[in-house]
Order: C-alpha cells, then structure tokens, then sequence
C-alpha cells in the first residue's frame, strides 16, 4: 500500500492511500513520526482534486507483493483500521464509501468532521479499543446513522457487544384532515440514546429492551439479547433473567435462527443454560437437516444423544 501524507507538528496526516486491497491497516506511525490524522475526504472518491504538497510512503508489504495500484476511495473500500495513535478524521471523510462495513478504532479518535459518514449505508460494525477509560466516539458516529449497527467495545481483555437497532423516519398524511405527520420506525434513537459524557450507560441499554420486543424484528432481538448473555460486560441479574426468559419464551425461533447461521456459539449457550427440552430439541434438527446445514444439524444431533438419550426396551420372554 501506498501512502500520501504530510508532516504537520511532528505528526503524520494521511491524505489518501493507494493499493489493491479493499481491507485496509493504516500505520500507528512513518518515518518515527506517529500517525494522528485523516485528511478532509481521504477516503472520498467524491474529492473535487487531489492535493500536490505531499509526501509518500510505501509499505514493507507493498514492496515485496506489488500489484497494481489503484485509489483506495468511494466503493473500493470495505474495512479499515486505524491505529491506536489516531486522534481526529477529517470532514466528508467516508463521503460515499457506500460498501465500507467495518471500522476499527480506538479511545484515543476524539474528533470526527462533520459529514464523515454520509452515505455510508453498508457500515454495521464497529470494534473500539477502549485504552483510557470509557469514553469513545461511538455516540458521535451511531448519531449519524440510522442503520444496525454492532458495536464491540474491547477492554482490558474482555468484550462487550452491543447491538443497536435501525431507526428511521416516515412522512405520513392524513389526507381527510390534511395533516402530515412523522412515524418513527425501530428502537435504535432509543438505544442511541444510551450515553452520558460518551460513556455507554448498560443499565439504561439493558432497561430498554421493552422497546425493542415492541418495534424491532425478531432476527435482531435475537441478536441483542445473545450479545448480552454471551459478552455480560455490565449486565445485571435481573437483565439477565429477562433476556433468558425472552429465549424460553422463543426457543424454537431462537434455535432455527442460530442453525440458518449455524453459529454453534449461540447454540452451545442454549445447552449451557440448561434451555433445550426434548421436543425442541428435535424440531432444530429436523430444521438444520431439512436446510442442508450439516455442521449444526451434526452438533443438534450430539446434543440429542447426550441430553435425552434413547432408553432401550427390555422385553421379557
């Protein structure tokens, strides 16, 4: 990968970056100069010219598998991760990265420009490192999105992960009255909502799960409430029995949809939690098998064997 940059207070701008790699990890620092900035559309294909003071840096990497290089901006992006060193991204930053889905960040990013995300609809995941406390950004850039989006926050050797719901908006006329009036759709400004001082607030996430069973699909709330029992970062016992009750309440849903993934975490957790019962049990098999997904159609069958085994007859002569 090549780099274009400039040297500003004995730190390191990046302005645009050049390769043949959709992923990309940028530097925490070149020429023994940390790496603290993005330039204003560094990643935009939307940018109106290309600026001409600048300087360049090609990686190791890049040296020894050269290809063809091409502007990293607009759709060629998918992923990128920042270093630990990075402090602030410039306006119109992602303008129009519209298959960007992952952003890897840490604590230390405090100052986003404004536009950063526009068009950014295919973004759904974001990792912080959490290396000074609890305050992240992540505030600042889910209140720019209306989207789902899953946020793990990473800290000193845990994970917590967060599932915040869509959200939008709908203009919708009463045309006898003649009024118009907006319809909000999906929990998501509710859960966005979960901040104080840009520190997530588990308890206030956690107690909003009513609104979540009452506007979001069931594949999501799925998804929450996994997050929640399998990355238990600031839950309580009472949230915890909810969420629990909430999979008794939809064991077979909650079993197909972790079989359509064959995610054999989340169904391992329904074993360890003691929720599966015989005929449940049978039915996610049945389901697995008459979906082609052998690797969890194998585990269900494991399960069935070991939790309920068949008993042999005994006859006597």
């Amino acid at each position: 990968m090549k780099l274009h940059y400039r040297i500003s207070d004995d730190s390191v701008e990046i302005v645009r970056c050049f390769g043949t790699d959709p992923n990309i990890e940028l530097p925490a620092e070149i020429g023994g100069r940390p790496v603290k900035r993005m330039a204003p559309y560094a990643f935009s294909a939307g940018k109106d010219s290309e600026e001409q003071e600048v300087l360049a840096f090609v990686t190791d990497e890049d040296r020894i598998f050269r290809g063809e290089e091409t502007l990293l901006a607009g759709e060629a992006i998918e992923s990128i991760r920042m270093p630990d060193t990075m402090e602030e991204i410039g306006r119109y930053i992602f303008y129009g990265c519209r298959n960007l889905k992952e952003l890897y960040f840490s604590d230390r990013l405090k100052n986003i420009g404004s536009g950063a995300f526009t068009g950014c609809r295919a973004l759904s995941k974001l990792h912080v490192r959490l290396l000074e406390g609890n305050r992240s950004c992540v505030p600042d850039i889910l209140g720019d999105l209306w989207q789902r989006i899953d946020v793990t926050f990473y800290k000193d050797g845990s994970e917590a992960r967060l599932v915040f719901p869509e959200h939008y908006e709908e203009a919708v006329e009463n045309t006898p009255a003649r009024i118009l009036f907006t319809q909000h759709h999906g929990s998501g400004n509710n859960y966005r909502q979960c901040f104080y001082n840009k520190e997530i607030d588990y308890r206030k996430y956690d107690g909003l799960f009513y609104s979540a069973r009452a506007q979001d699909q069931t594949d999501v709330i799925f998804d929450l409430v996994f997050s929640r029992l399998l990355y238990p970062v600031g839950l309580t016992e009472e949230a915890g029995k909810e969420y629990e009750q909430y999979i008794r309440d939809h064991i077979l849903q909650v079993a197909e949809h972790f079989t359509d993934r064959e995610d054999l975490t989340a169904l391992s957790e329904l074993s360890a939690r003691q929720l599966w019962d015989r005929e449940t049990l049978s039915g996610a098999a049945e389901y697995a098998a008459a979906r082609g997904k052998r690797t969890a159609l194998s585990f269900l069958m494991n399960e069935q064997h070991r939790l309920f085994p068949e008993r042999k007859r005994k006859y006597e002569l």
